[in-house]
């Protein structure tokens, strides 16, 4: 074999070879930042870290590389932790955070250089936004028109409603939302009473609530251990009234601290009872296999938005632009843990669940 042959034929083994390896070597990985508050400890941050964990080690294959962010569930810090990652080339990002953290976050999200799934801030401020901030819960108008329309079916008249005042992006619209839907149905006359959930002090509450009251309405988000405090002490008072909460109360520390109150708790949720959910049930329970100890509500969501990004990576969609429209063109996505479908602008609409028997729910 002559030299020019040999070269020609060397050529064509490396090209050869580049091109295989190309097409097999590991697709590179996709940074996507968690924002959440790391220091919030079981109740809250380290679930969700370990609901990114168990994804992972159910998908080997996801090109997702996960990034933990700790904004505190702090407005103040929200903006510069999401710019940090972004300047250092993070695009992609879920956050957990309530609303008054989500609001001041927008700026960052109104073009293509990254995409937001947020599971966590219903604030109706953040709906119908053509913009890169994409939500898979439904907003606090239909969620406070649901649990409404549910009280409405309740024997009673006078009603206790206690609205925290830490997250008013959330509390504010949601106290009127449900305020104008039980005005329309009637039956019910409310009371309203403001105060800061995290600072209850059952003395400054007694008083109030030993007046004649046929239910309460906790109204406050961010899975906050006081509102178990607050039920009990609503319940000592009037044991055989419901006790109605939020959907951002679905947390096991709920019960540690709700007492005998927690078979007088109704609980709204986005998502069904695991006990009539055979999906929803065996993810709980392989996280609590793993990790050894019962997951917070908020993984659902993690779960769901990792999928969602998961799909949209492995297609080949590795943008912010594509991966929105990859969301929105569907007519619904089935992820392992319920359908998700998108609006035009990146809402959801949804169901709710009311939720009884937290003893075995939250176990």
């Amino acid at each position: 074999m002559n030299k020019r042959l040999l070269w020609f034929v060397l050529l064509v083994l490396l090209a050869a070879s580049l091109l295989l390896w190309r097409h097999f070597r590991p697709a590179e990985r996709i940074p996507v930042g968690l924002v959440l508050w790391t220091a919030s400890g079981a109740v809250v941050g380290s679930s969700e870290l370990n609901a990114g964990e168990l994804f992972l080690e159910e998908y080997p294959d996801s090109r997702i590389r996960l990034l933990p962010l700790d904004d505190e569930w702090n407005p103040e810090k929200t903006f510069p932790v999401i710019q940090g990652a972004k300047d250092a080339g993070v695009r992609f990002f879920i956050a957990t955070h309530p609303s008054n953290c989500a609001r001041p976050s927008l700026p960052l999200f109104t073009n293509p250089g990254a995409l937001m799934i947020n599971l966590a801030s219903a604030s109706p401020d953040l709906s119908g936004k053509d913009d890169f901030f994409l939500r898979i819960i439904p907003d606090a108008v239909q969620e406070q028109r649901a649990i409404a329309r549910y009280l409405h079916q309740l024997p009673g008249r006078r009603l206790l409603v206690l609205q925290d005042t830490a997250n008013p992006p959330y509390t504010d619209p949601a106290f009127a939302a449900f305020a104008a839907e039980l005005a329309a149905l009637g039956h019910w006359q409310i009371v309203h009473h403001p105060l800061r959930v995290a600072e209850f002090k059952p003395d400054d509450e007694r008083a109030l609530m030993a007046e004649p009251f046929d239910a309460v309405y906790i109204l406050a988000g961010s899975f906050q251990t006081a509102v178990g405090n607050i039920a009990q002490l609503f319940h000592y008072i009037h044991p055989q009234a419901p006790i109605l909460l939020t959907p951002w109360a679905r947390s096991p520390a709920i019960l540690e601290t709700a007492g005998a109150a927690i078979d007088r708790i109704i609980l709204p949720s986005p998502y069904p009872s695991r006990r009539q959910d055979p999906a929803l049930d065996d993810y709980f329970r392989r996280f609590r296999s793993r990790f050894g100890y019962e997951a917070h509500a908020m993984t659902i969501g993690v779960r769901q938005a990792l999928e969602l990004l998961d799909r949209a990576f492995a297609q080949g969609d590795t943008d912010p632009l594509a991966v929105k429209r990859f969301l929105l063109s569907a007519p619904v996505h089935l992820t392992s843990l319920g359908p998700i479908t998108f609006d035009p602008t990146g809402d959801v609409g949804g169901t709710y669940s009311f939720i009884t028997d937290l003893k075995q729910e939250l176990q």
